[in-house]
């Protein structure tokens, strides 16, 4: 009878370590990563809703402020967040300005209409501007375009190299927050904010 016991106990203690440790494993696999841009995208089986090629358009009094397309998307509800994969966006402004963005992923809040792209971020404007950074936010309340990474900005007879900015769409301006160096290809020369030493 004695031994019976023993072995249930032993059988019982085998049984909750493995629970732990699958405990652990979902948690520490779901849990997001800090100190990275990068958004937290769960397993398949863990969305609400998963569709291919979305199209979603933003109006506001009859005008079309944004498009956004993508080849996927995997809805979370708990997160209110839409995962998406091959991203491509329209931003409209004012006097038909149009900003296309593309990236590889990113994720969008249908309740806040917040825009995060990431990896190989590119975005030309109407007016034949190139910009290029690693990742990019829309926030649709200001309708601005924003990084805090390196961006580098091409546009005819000129490149802006720098670090963050803001497009505000409303306004049509572009700022660089810091570390400009414009380069005038048409003169050859080269003008930098940083103070001379």
């Amino acid at each position: 009878m004695k031994g019976k016991i023993g072995l249930r106990s032993l059988i019982g203690w085998v049984i909750l370590a493995s629970l732990g440790t699958v405990a652990f494993t979902l948690w520490h696999a779901l849990s997001p990563v800090s100190g990275g841009k990068n958004p937290a995208v769960k397993p398949d089986i863990a969305a609400d809703l998963k569709l291919d090629r979305v199209h979603y358009t933003e109006t506001r009094e009859g005008t079309k402020e944004w498009e956004l397309e993508a080849a996927s998307a995997a809805y979370y509800r708990d997160q209110e967040t839409i995962v998406l994969e091959k991203i491509r966006g329209t931003f409209y402004g004012k006097n038909d300005e149009r900003y296309v963005l593309v990236g590889e992923r990113g994720k969008f809040n249908p309740k806040t209409k917040l825009i995060e792209v990431y990896d190989g971020v590119k975005v030309d404007s109407s007016h034949g501007y190139h910009m290029r950074t690693m990742s990019l936010q829309y926030r649709a309340d200001q309708r601005e375009l924003s990084t805090s990474d390196p961006v580098e900005i091409q546009g005819p007879n000129m490149q802006v190299k720098g670090v963050g900015m803001v497009v505000e769409l409303n306004r049509e301006r572009l700022r660089i927050l810091g570390g400009v160096t414009t380069t005038l290809s048409s003169l050859d020369w080269k003008k930098s904010s940083r103070p001379a030493m």
